[in-house]
């Protein structure tokens, strides 16, 4: 390994501990200028311009070390620091030169739609210095959906730049790529015609969903007409009112939000009973999952039932439903019934192509990650009716989030390329299929990524079965190096890895050290973007190098920022278990946890059974 120098930075949390003495028990040059391998003893988004600008272009590693020591006395600190020192030591000493992204040119941006959703795109992204292409079916770029104010949408279109390319009566009918390489396929007037864009918006016009026909449309009631429509009660009769959010099929998320806030405002008045019913709880937008709890608190009878599984009466005057927890049938007869009347749009069919588009049903719906127009396909951007985005406000925020996001993408923030090694590569298209990102494809014999869709989660080199491609920095050799280094250093104590997603398991762990947790002598953490990036490969590694038990922590279900990298993980630890029980070894040794980035408590006590298990023999 060629000499690593340890640039020590000041903490409050870490300036107790002899610098000397690390820097002597890993063998590390300690503050040797620039120009060799280099440990930083802090997080990088923590360093300044000047640090970051004197490292450039040299093999670094960012150590968040008061993190990775935690709590504990001096000498349990020390030898926690020197661990951390140690691993972080061998993955720099591999000298691999971090690469230096460059802006990207300004590409075309296509949107295609109509409607207020699309205008107000178009305006946010031109100003912004972006070529934009609008392509509409209608015969007028300023056609509206049924949910918005014909008025407001010309205004709108007056307003549209000039020299902006329009046109009209085309459809999109393909579309494939991802961020910064996106090809689209167009019709108009029986002549189609081939394109490439940079980044691509869908904003379609909306309709409005009829209520289903078990419902008396005479009878129901909209959200912002409740109030008035209520009729106050008395002590010895109660006003019951029906608040329903999807009764055949989920609400949207906006939907949903709007159905709460009547329940809780009918809630309020004196006599009255409020019960929301729902078939799922879309809490994806701020604020809606605290003001979900607060209806509760309020009094408003929640009841989630299966789509369809609400049998609806008179038009709605007679609501049934099983209970499961008293596996009862309960039935309500309702004074008032409001519904979320929904605006909905329709999804170009080509997205219905399970090999260009695998795992649309997920990236389609509502996910928290993925709010305010974007989606886990990078430089894919829905928005509007599509999205069951609000007219108004709402979808001025989001357009203005679409801009901004486009704009860090294709021309600011740098993004993460795969490095593909041909020469190992079999075009086997494992890492098309399982990428959530659609980075890798298929170009002219061999795997191509796009240039401005990868997040670096790793899922593809964890499933390529010929280590062929991984995101620069997260290779198969990287992190086994890693692994090594820290595992030699842990000493007397029993080896144990924890792979912590740092979109949940590493917020927490590092919210645990800030508070001084003590965490087991031979503990060794390695933050990876997604859980997905551990796969059994890595798993068996670290077992093979001495580490007693292996913990994969991951976000929970329905939250992965890159949509099945945790339920690839969670697979990928039960397969790993399997294998050991048939081998005659401890299942337990290879473990998998959901778990959030305020769970900090789940994490340390999931740590602290690991530890009990790698001290048994």
């Amino acid at each position: 390994m060629p000499n690593v120098n340890l640039i020590w930075q000041k903490n409050p949390l870490t300036d107790d501990l002899d610098r000397k003495k690390i820097t002597k028990a890993t063998g590390l040059q300690l503050n040797q200028g620039f120009n060799t391998p280099a440990v930083v003893t802090m997080a990088e988004e923590a360093a300044d311009f000047r640090l970051k600008q004197a490292l450039a272009g040299q093999p670094v590693i960012w150590l968040d070390l008061p993190s990775e020591v935690g709590g504990g006395d001096l000498d349990h600190r020390t030898a926690r620091a020197e661990q951390a020192v140690a691993k972080s030591a061998a993955r720099a000493g591999l000298g691999t030169i971090p690469p230096v992204y460059t802006k990207k040119a300004a590409l075309n941006v296509l949107v295609y739609g109509a409607g207020e959703s699309a205008l107000l795109a178009i305006q946010e992204i031109t100003q912004l210095g972006h070529p934009v292409l609008f392509a509409t079916p209608f015969s007028d770029a300023g056609a509206c959906g049924e949910e918005e104010d014909p008025k407001k949408t010309a205004e709108l279109a007056a307003l549209l730049p000039q020299g902006l390319e329009i046109r009209t009566e085309t459809n999109l009918i393909n579309l494939i790529g991802s961020g910064g390489e996106f090809t689209a396929w167009f019709e108009c007037k029986g002549q189609r015609e081939e394109m490439l864009f940079g980044a691509v918006v869908l904003a379609q016009p909306g309709v409005w969903r009829e209520p289903g026909p078990d419902l008396d449309g005479g009878w129901l009631t909209p959200l912002d007409k409740a109030r008035e429509a209520l009729t106050q009660g008395t002590a010895k009769k109660w006003t019951q009112a029906a608040v329903l959010a999807g009764a055949d099929e989920p609400a949207t998320a906006y939907g949903f939000e709007k159905a709460v806030r009547t329940a809780v405002s009918l809630q309020q008045q004196s006599f009255v009973q409020a019960t929301l019913f729902f078939t799922e709880a879309r809490v994806a937008n701020r604020g809606v999952e605290r003001l979900y709890r607060e209806a509760r608190e309020a009094g408003v009878i929640t009841v989630r039932v299966q789509p369809g599984a609400l049998e609806i009466k008179e038009g709605g005057r007679l609501l049934r439903w099983q209970e499961p927890l008293l596996g009862e049938e309960m039935e309500l007869s309702p004074d008032l019934v409001c519904l979320s009347r929904e605006f909905t749009a329709a999804w170009p069919d080509f997205f219905a192509n399970e090999v260009l588009w695998p795992n649309w049903g997920l990236i389609s719906g509502d996910h928290p990650r993925y709010t305010a127009g974007l989606t886990p396909r990078n430089g894919l951007y829905v928005s509007g009716a599509l999205r069951g985005t609000a007219p108004g406000a709402d979808r001025k925020t989001e357009a203005a989030s679409v801009a901004a996001n486009l704009h860090d993408r294709l021309t600011g923030k740098a993004q993460p390329i795969p490095a593909v090694r041909h020469t190992r590569c079999a075009s086997c298209l494992t890492c098309v299929r399982v990428c959530p990102h659609g980075v890798p494809r298929f170009v002219g014999e061999q795997i191509e990524c796009a240039p401005a869709a990868c997040v670096a989660c790793g899922i593809c080199a964890a499933q390529c079965p010929a280590e062929a491609i991984a995101p620069t920095g997260w290779s198969n050799p990287e992190i086994m190096k890693t692994l090594q280094g820290g595992i030699q250093a842990v000493g007397q104590a029993r080896p144990m890895v924890l792979f912590a997603c740092n979109n949940s398991a590493w917020p927490a762990f590092r919210q645990l050290s800030a508070q001084g947790h003590q965490w087991p002598q031979g503990l060794v953490v390695l933050p990876v973007n997604c859980a997905g990036r551990v796969g059994e490969q890595l798993i068996f590694k670290a077992l093979s190098l001495g580490a007693r038990a292996v913990l994969t922590a991951g976000c929970q279900e329905g939250n992965c920022r890159s949509v099945t990298g945790n339920t690839r993980a969670r697979h990928d630890c039960a397969r790993s278990a399997e294998i050991l029980e048939k081998a005659g070894l401890d299942p337990n040794r290879a473990q998998f946890l959901n778990m959030a980035s305020n769970q900090a408590p789940v994490l340390a006590e999931a740590v602290a059974r690991l530890a009990e298990l790698a001290e048994e023999d």
